[in-house]
């Protein structure tokens, strides 16, 4: 596993200062938090804070990762009682979700549920149909959009790219420059059309493979869709990559119709390796308003109303009720195959609010 956090020693929970090691695991730094047992650290979680924009509306998430604790101390519930004191750290903080790095049943037992639903496709050489392009992209006098690695000069065209993104997390031209010049933007791929950037994907190695496995995971794109999927046969040319799987937000229509229309059969699936969690019900659908108005009649959305206290979530639709537990809330808002069955007309009014659309974490893995 690596060495575990270097950290400030004591009993307390508490975060300290620091930079990343290259040799070790996580070195304390601003969000760190650990647990010490005889004066050494034994187990961490790092807990930053992003803004995420679903169609205008911003909402403050915390994310989590490098959840770790020592050998020697597994299996005495002390990475649930630090989970626990970083949930209630995050909603203190004004979160409202939580987005967890990972699928462990930890996570589950603190009432996250699979982050998704997505529509998940494996594609390989050759698998594209060309008869799929459009017709000027088959005229003599088109070019087929070209794919090639990021270069560090890219990230003004590719901040502008997500920044036009209907649902993404909310960064500015210094993520970018930072990304791109860094570790963070060297699995990224531009798609060209005509000389200019029209998309671009950030393609990951699966956890725990070598440097040069021949498999990829798409873990962010943005831009045109089309030109994405017609570059597809250059991506993998211009890579060598054998197999590369791309998993769509169940939002993204358009992307899982031009899948299926380059003859590409997909499955449904959850985003990989991440589970997300509810902090504070009522505090999103404030910040939703705009999102629930859009969605709604205006006497549906004077009607509706959301409560949470402990476990325990409300949702009412005037005299129709339904109360649940909080995992189940989960399932209902952020979707999932736990997502229970609202009948009525409160049923039918919750159905065109959620799931929840949310991005690919990309390069807000943390």
């Amino acid at each position: 596993m690596g060495d575990l956090v270097a950290v400030s020693f004591g009993g307390a929970i508490r975060p300290r200062r620091g930079r990343r090691r290259r040799d070790g695991w996580w070195e304390a730094r601003p969000g760190s938090w650990v647990i010490a047992r005889d004066g050494k650290p034994v187990s961490h979680i790092r807990v930053v804070y992003n803004v995420l924009s679903v169609y205008g509306c911003q909402l403050k998430i915390a994310s989590i990762g490098g959840v770790c604790t020592h050998p020697d101390y597994r299996r005495r519930g002390i990475a649930g009682a630090l989970l626990d004191h970083c949930i209630e750290v995050a909603a203190d903080a004004g979160a409202s979700l939580l987005l967890i790095s990972g699928e462990r049943g930890l996570y589950r037992r603190a009432m996250a549920v699979d982050a998704g639903p997505t529509y998940e496709v494996e594609v390989r050489p050759g698998s594209v149909k060309a008869s799929t392009r459009t017709p000027q992209a088959r005229a003599p006098q088109a070019r087929a959009p070209r794919a090639r690695r990021a270069a560090p000069g890219d990230w003004v065209s590719c901040a502008r790219l997500h920044q036009r993104e209907p649902v993404r997390f909310v960064r500015s031209a210094g993520f970018f420059a930072r990304a791109f010049s860094g570790h963070g933007g060297r699995g990224a791929w531009v798609i060209e059309c005509g000389g200019e950037v029209a998309a671009y994907v950030l393609l990951s190695r699966p956890w725990g493979t070598p440097r040069d496995h021949p498999r990829r995971l798409a873990t962010e794109y943005a831009g045109s869709r089309a030109a994405l999927v017609e570059g597809l046969p250059s991506l993998f040319e211009s890579s060598g990559f054998e197999r590369i799987t791309f998993r769509a937000p169940q939002w993204d229509r358009e992307m899982a119709y031009l899948f299926r229309r380059a003859g590409l059969d997909g499955k449904p699936a959850t985003l990989l390796d991440h589970t997300i969690r509810l902090l504070d019900l009522p505090r999103l659908m404030r910040r939703l308003r705009p999102y629930v108005a859009a969605r709604l009649l205006r006497a549906e959305s004077r009607r509706l109303t959301f409560e949470q206290e402990g476990h325990r979530c409300v949702f009412a639709l005037g005299d129709e009720m339904v109360e649940l537990g909080l995992k189940e809330a989960c399932a209902l808002v952020l979707g999932g195959p736990e997502a229970p069955q609202v009948e009525g007309e409160l049923g039918r009014v919750l159905a065109a609010l959620f799931p929840l659309p949310c991005p690919l974490p990309g390069m807000n893995y943390v």
